[in-house]
């Protein structure tokens, strides 16, 4: 995120001293690279500790309201509570706190990896079966939808991943090999005939799970990016590669998800996971994070293996 004014920063703490009352700055938890539209800090009030949460982007704080206060209820205490809004310029809320460590941190046994990831999946069912939206792609903070009628789903997915294809060849960021097997994921979005939109959170991982002190899931945070989606946007986006490096833990996952992947989506999860690594290949280039264009490379190539 750009550097808030000073001004503006002052601005929203008086705004959360007036919601929440007197509170300690303790840190700033912001996510340090480039391309990060939010800034986050840790503080300490009479009742506990809380996150301020400052959007720079209105879509984004549109979708982490609507989330909070529609979608993440479902995880009961395994999720924060949103207990501020401000709308108005510097976008902002303020959630409670959890318990926990961030698993992605943590130091786990084998066994506590697919316990963990075994609670995940559980616990990714009950969003999954809220009811559908009228829509794909962000909404308002009221539900109103702003992205794609439920009909034009295999357009939803085609046009993103057309996009990204287009930017990354023509910048020259991907050889010949790689062009054809995004090809192929271009040919498999049919598979997504039918689908409807979901409540996902979009960046469920282990850099948003969070487990206590016996190494067991005990939450998920962070819905920045929560949209009514396909069901797959779930199971994709792994910034650890778990599908590519650690199936055993996927397997975990859908053991506690309650069921496998049907074939047709087992083909949109290859569109979808072939669409994450042409993300962290784009991504890596805009914002110099060179080694995670090198693991989008690499899955690719593992996926092309898969589709050989």
């Amino acid at each position: 995120m750009e550097q808030l004014a000073e001004t503006e920063y002052q601005q929203t703490l008086a705004w959360c001293t007036a919601t929440i009352g007197p509170f300690e700055f303790i840190a700033d938890h912001s996510k340090v690279h480039d391309g990060h539209a939010s800034a986050t800090y840790r503080l300490r009030t009479t009742s506990g500790y809380c996150y301020l949460k400052i959007h720079a982007s209105r879509a984004h704080w549109n979708q982490e309201v609507h989330a909070y206060e529609q979608w993440a209820g479902v995880f009961g205490d395994h999720t924060p509570r949103l207990l501020a809004v401000r709308d108005e310029e510097p976008l902002a809320l303020v959630i409670s706190e959890i318990p926990g460590q961030i698993a992605e941190t943590a130091h786990l046994s084998p066994s506590q990896e697919r316990d963990m990831w075994r609670s995940a999946g559980a616990a990714l069912v009950v969003l999954h079966s809220l009811e559908a939206g009228r829509c794909f792609g962000p909404c308002h903070r009221d539900g109103s939808c702003t992205g794609s009628p439920i009909e034009a789903v295999e357009a939803f997915v085609a046009t993103k991943l057309k996009n990204k294809i287009e930017r990354a060849a023509n910048d020259e960021y991907l050889h010949d090999g790689e062009l054809a097997l995004l090809n192929v994921a271009s040919d498999l979005v049919t598979s997504f005939a039918g689908e409807r939109p979901l409540p996902c959170h979009r960046d469920y991982c282990t850099a948003n799970w969070l487990v206590n002190s016996a190494g067991v899931w005990s939450g998920v945070i962070d819905f920045e990016f929560a949209h009514w989606d396909v069901r797959v946007a779930d199971f994709s986006r792994d910034p650890t590669w778990s599908w590519l490096h650690r199936p055993e833990l996927i397997d975990a996952f859908f053991e506690g998800y309650g069921r496998a992947l049907t074939p047709n989506e087992e083909q949109q999860c290859f569109v979808a996971r072939a669409e994450y690594a042409l993300d962290a290949i784009l991504w890596g280039r805009d914002y110099a994070f060179f080694g995670f264009e090198r693991e989008g490379h690499a899955a690719l190539a593992h996926l092309a293996g898969l589709s050989a």
